[in-house]
């Protein structure tokens, strides 16, 4: 009897112990990226999943301003993240996927409402104060014109925010997102998009940590987001994400 009892509990043990050998170790295929909290649900963390499902790994999500993320690129603790412009100092520690996911950019000045002929060209931005987000990159010669007036805070809200209370005059960001939050933060009437704009090539990109293990598989995701822009599926899944948005810009 007590050799049968012997003889189940060494079946039992070498059963748990082969079905251990043969699980499955998902906490070795979990990366790390990030966007802000307030674009947690956006079209930027949409693609990045796509593009980490085709990859066969697991992407844990950190909500942090975008300055903190670039940081976070830097030390190795975000491996991959979308919505990057190609910058020669941001090369340094982020290995830009070759292929970007869009290619042309829409730049709006958001102005109180009455206010929108104060922008009708880009030398009317002179002597204005314009609210930016730390870090950001928006088109090359607003970010490299010194001549500017520019007040970098965390959050696009915030701007929104100085803007309605007066403290500065206008809000540089892409019309999606920009129109998205005033929506959220119920103030489309009283900010309108200004009558100049930029509009122009400024290729956006998926980069990967150059202290990322993921440096590894940069040729896997290289073919997958290719793939992807040429198949119109990235194209579609923006359009399709703001297809609540006016069709006026």
């Amino acid at each position: 009897m007590v050799h049968q009892r012997s003889l189940c509990i060494y079946l039992l043990l070498s059963i748990l112990f082969l079905l251990g050998m043969n699980a499955p170790t998902t906490a070795l295929d979990v990366y790390q990226t990030g966007v802000s909290q307030e674009h947690a649900n956006g079209i930027v963390a949409e693609i990045v999943h796509r593009v980490s499902e085709r990859l066969g790994i697991n992407l844990e999500m950190n909500y942090a301003p975008f300055a903190r993320r670039l940081a976070m690129m830097k030390s190795g603790r975000i491996d991959i993240m979308g919505g990057l412009l190609k910058r020669k100092d941001r090369e340094d520690y982020i290995y830009f996927v070759s292929t970007p996911y869009v290619n042309t950019s829409r730049k709006i000045f958001f102005v109180r409402r009455g206010e929108e002929h104060r922008i009708k060209k880009y030398e009317d931005l002179y002597g204005l104060t314009i609210g930016t987000k730390i870090h950001s990159k928006y088109f090359t010669r607003f970010d490299k014109d010194e001549r500017l007036i520019k007040e970098p805070v965390p959050r696009v809200g915030q701007n929104f925010k100085k803007l309605l209370a007066g403290r500065i005059d206008a809000v540089i960001y892409s019309y999606r997102s920009g129109y998205t939050k005033l929506m959220e933060m119920g103030i489309t009437d009283k900010v309108k998009p200004a009558i100049y704009f930029f509009e122009g090539d400024n290729p956006v990109f998926i980069g990967i940590s150059k202290k990322s293990p993921l440096m590894g598989r940069k040729s896997d995701i290289e073919a997958i987001i290719h793939k992807m822009v040429e198949s119109g599926e990235i194209q579609s899944a923006i359009d399709n994400f703001y297809q609540y948005l006016p069709k006026n810009r």
